[in-house]
């Protein structure tokens, strides 16, 4: 079976830690474009924080070229159009308000247009997350915010202690109100129940008429669960947490050795990849997939 679509995660997948696109990766996805496959970058940012690589793989402002963003909250076109995805509401902000205010946290609200806090100080970890997601923040007190505005995440953001502890310590309605996940150590992200990058991969998929046996997701964060889970192909980087090499059908090399790259090249452009060797020959994955090809 040939894979026809690609969602990658951004943030130590498609991007080293210097936060370039390698020439290996770039290279393989855009003779995967040529063919016709599509690549799909999946993200917990919004459009504007993933327009620098959506140009830099040319895949910018196109009608046919698509996003998957917000953790799955927003499915769209390169060009901006929605496709699909899950909203949240002023009655959740509300309830998260609270929390946070009983806890100590700092929240963050992203819309579609813009990213709003209450916070009269702005933390260091926040601060580096409007610096990625190149959207405008705003600080606004709760009573100003729009009820009508199109709420799509909720944040905690701080220190990986806090999160952490913040995280343990979320009343009981919360946890079964949200779709909550660390996307970073830094962050834990409030989305719809139903808002996830597995839901994003399938919706998509389901519009291009893909079937899902014909779908590759690659990740290293615990956000990328469900689209490891949901796809044909889940690829693990190398780098990636314990619970998405738990749950994927193969890894690939880390951020720093063009992991994406890698993998492109061997299951989607089908060459043989040194790299990969150590992959026990004709071992077979959940999906049918044989590792070595």
């Amino acid at each position: 079976m040939a894979i026809k679509l690609i969602t990658i995660d951004i943030d130590d997948t498609l991007v080293n830690t210097a936060k370039q696109v390698t020439p290996r990766v770039k290279a393989a996805l855009q003779e995967a474009t040529a063919q016709g496959v599509k690549v799909v970058l999946t993200t917990g940012r919004p459009l504007p924080g993933v327009q620098e690589y959506l140009d830099e793989l040319g895949l910018n402002h196109q009608d046919d070229q698509y996003a998957i963003t917000y953790n799955g909250g927003v499915v769209q076109t390169t060009n901006g159009e929605e496709l699909g995805g899950k909203e949240l509401a002023y009655s959740d902000y509300l309830r998260l308000r609270e929390v946070a205010d009983e806890l100590g946290a700092y929240l963050q609200v992203e819309t579609i247009d813009a990213a709003y806090t209450s916070a009269k100080e702005i933390n260091y970890w926040a601060s580096r997350e409007n610096f990625l997601i190149k959207m405008p923040l705003i600080i606004k007190p709760v009573d100003e915010m729009d009820p009508n505005d199109h709420y799509v995440k909720f944040m905690f953001i701080g220190d990986e202690a806090d999160i952490d502890s913040w995280r343990d310590a979320l009343p009981a309605d919360v946890k079964e109100a949200y779709y909550i996940v660390k996307s970073t150590p830094q962050h834990l992200e409030f989305m719809h129940k139903d808002a996830t990058k597995g839901s994003g991969l399938l919706t998509l998929a389901a519009k291009l008429g893909i079937d899902r046996s014909e779908t590759m997701a690659l990740g290293d964060q615990q956000n990328d669960v469900t689209m490891i889970e949901a796809a044909g192909l889940g690829v693990a980087m190398g780098n990636a947490v314990p619970e998405v090499k738990a749950v994927a059908d193969v890894e690939t090399t880390t951020q720093n050795a063009d992991g994406v790259g890698v993998a492109v090249e061997k299951w989607v452009l089908g060459r043989d990849v040194p790299e990969l060797a150590e992959f026990a020959k004709n071992n077979i994955c959940r999906n049918g997939w044989n590792i070595v090809r």
